[in-house]
Order: C-alpha cells, then structure tokens, then sequence
C-alpha cells in the first residue's frame, strides 16, 4: 500500500474498516495531511535505493500504490483497490492516461477488478485492454472468486491467451515507449487530444486511447456488447485485424465479438514486434519482424539486455525506421548494445507489394522498396 493505514483490528482477525492516521498529526516539520503521499514516494525511494545498493548491476521490479511526483524514478504503480464493475474497466482509460500526462508511465489497474467477482464476459474484455496496460496485472481480493484466465471456461481462456500473446509479440514497440517516456517524460498511453489538439472531436473522448503515437485502442467497456462507435482522427488508419483501409476525420461503427477488441493503425506506421513468447526473456528477439503501413513517418527501435544497468554506461541500441514513398530504410544502429544475429521480415500494409521481405540484419542501413 506504501501509506499509513489504520485497521479497526489488527490484520491477524481481519482488519476491519480501514483509514489513515489523523490529518492533523505531525510528521516532522508539517502534518500527515501534507505528508501522507511523501510518505509512499519515499518508502518506493527507499526500496529502489536499498535494491540498487544491495544489487548494483541487477535491475529491481518495485511496485506502489500511493507516491507524489517523481515516483516514476522509482517504481511501477497501480492504480488501487478497483472492483469488478464495468464503469471501473471504463473508468482505468482516463485514469492511466492522467498519470501518463503527469509523468508516471508505467502504470496500471487490476486486470478483473481487485474487489468483487468478475464475470467471464467482464474479464474477457479487460483482459484485453488490460493485455495493453503499461503495467498488465491480473489481482484480487482473497474473499473474491479465483480469476485466473481458465476459470472462466475455454472461450475466455483462449481469448486471454490470444492477447497476452499480442502483448509479447508487441514488446520491442511498447519497450521503445518506455524509453522514450524515461528520456522526455512522454506518455505511453496517450489521449487522443495528446497527438490531435486541433480536432475538437478528441477532447472528451475517455474511452479510446492511444499506445504511443500509431496504435489506437478502442476497448468494449459495456456489458452485452458487440459493437460500439469509434472516432478516427484525420488522415488515414488500417484495421490492425483485416488490413482495411479507413480514410479521413470520421466516426465509425466497429464490429467487436466477444474475441475482437478494435484496433487501428495510423499509416506511415512502422511497428516493430517479435516471435511469440511465454515470457518476456524466453528467447532473443528473433526474428524481428517490421509491419510497414502505407505513408509517411519513422520510429525508433530501442533495445538493451533488459536485466543490467549497462543501458546507463551506453549499451543500448537505436535503430531509427523510417517510411517514406513506398521506401523503407533501416538507418545504421547506433550504440553500443549488439542484439544477437537475426532475420528483418518486413510485412507490408496498403502497398503494392504484397509479399514479405526478409533480410539479415547486420546493423547497417538498409532501404526496402515496398
């Protein structure tokens, strides 16, 4: 929790109603209403320094519920007690989206709701957003009913598998926003007025989010729903699921399944995925596969061994990806991190070429017609 709390009794006979200390009570030089959310940044302070003392060369995963600006140098958060309601699923959009405009990316909410008992139909669907959290984390109450994916039944099982499978496979284009987050405070998860202050339409929409600049996210956040309205900003966007092509400021209506949950991407994107995995280190990322959608526009592929702090001494890599004219070209890799030999797939999208390409990748440029 990384707060004061104040349990009716003690935890060991079941806690009781729950507060903190009182507001008015000192705390060195001020009181607890002005220190309370100190007090969790700098016992996540205090963690991360002691790990990183006791573990100088070895990366620590800490974990807060409460902190204070800054907290993101020094732990992960969640966004506390939720239940299992819809309006919670609905109501974590917005809310990580704050805190990503604030400066504290990673972060997340319990995927099924911490409190309370989620139906199959309401996990299923926050699986899938929750597959795209900064922080994606399944958690509940002990008085709650077990909300592991295959206690819902086949169905929802094989849909929470499909989408932490997509998490996996996206983990070189979501890894490269956190590095941009740790370098300029950009968020991970954007509102849509973040890249369209011009578009009015944008300014209220709480419900659909974007994963970095070129992945729109348009969750189901109703029950007994199969569709829902979604609002594609101006310029050109494909559906991640059937390659259609969407053109122009427009709202649309998507067809959402029980299995689906609508995504687009922006053209001129470049998302870099890998092979499937289990875990995040099961394999090397190999082969690493580039999905180039028609248009103008780059990103940045960051990597690193992902265990050490070598990343603070230069051993990372860049690789910049840029799409231009029906041409992709793969600058040259710069730093000093080397990633284990391995193959390019480029996939084209909304091209004349249909066809894959495959190339060796050495770290030198390279340029792709497509």
């Amino acid at each position: 929790m990384n707060e004061p709390a104040v349990f009716k009794k003690p935890f060991s006979e079941g806690g009781g109603e729950v507060g903190t200390i009182p507001l008015d009570a000192k705390q060195s030089e001020t009181t607890h209403a002005e220190a309370h959310n100190v007090f969790g940044y700098n016992m996540a302070r205090a963690s991360y320094e002691g790990l990183r003392k006791l573990l100088p060369d070895e990366r620590a995963f800490t974990l807060t519920r409460s902190g204070f600006a800054g907290m993101q140098k020094f732990s992960a958060g969640w966004s506390g007690d939720n239940h299992a309601w819809w309006e919670h699923l609905e109501t974590s959009l917005p809310q990580l989206c704050h805190w990503g405009l604030s400066g504290v990316g990673f972060l997340g909410a319990d995927i099924g709701g911490f409190n309370g008992d989620a139906s199959p139909e309401l996990f299923a669907r926050w699986m899938q957003i929750g597959s795209l959290y900064p922080f994606a984390r399944g958690h509940s109450h002990t008085d709650s009913i077990y909300q592991e994916p295959w206690r819902f039944g086949e169905r929802v099982e094989k849909i929470c598998r499909d989408y932490l499978r997509l998490r996996y496979r996206l983990l070189p284009y979501i890894y490269s926003l956190f590095y941009e987050t740790s370098q300029h405070g950009t968020p991970i998860w954007r509102p849509m007025f973040y890249h369209y202050p011009n578009d009015e339409h944008t300014y209220h929409l709480h419900d659909q989010i974007l994963l970095g600049e070129f992945i729109l996210v348009a969750p189901i956040t109703k029950a007994n729903c199969d569709q829902r309205t979604v609002y594609l900003p101006q310029g050109e966007w494909f559906d991640y699921w059937t390659d259609e092509k969407i053109t122009s400021a427009t709202h649309i209506t998507a067809r959402a399944p029980l299995e689906v949950m609508p995504l687009y991407v922006r053209a001129g994107a470049v998302i870099p995925s890998g092979p499937d995995l289990n875990y995040a280190d099961e394999k090397p990322l190999s082969p690493l596969t580039l999905d180039v959608y028609a248009g103008e526009g780059e990103f940045t592929l960051y990597e690193d061994d992902g265990h050490t702090f070598g990343y603070e001494r230069g051993e990372f890599a860049l690789t910049r990806l840029e799409i231009k004219d029906s041409r992709l070209k793969i600058h040259k890799r710069e730093g000093n991190y080397a990633p284990p030999s391995r193959k390019i797939i480029v996939r084209p999208h909304g091209m004349e070429r249909k066809e894959t390409v495959e190339v060796e990748d050495d770290g030198e440029e390279k340029i792709i017609w497509l």
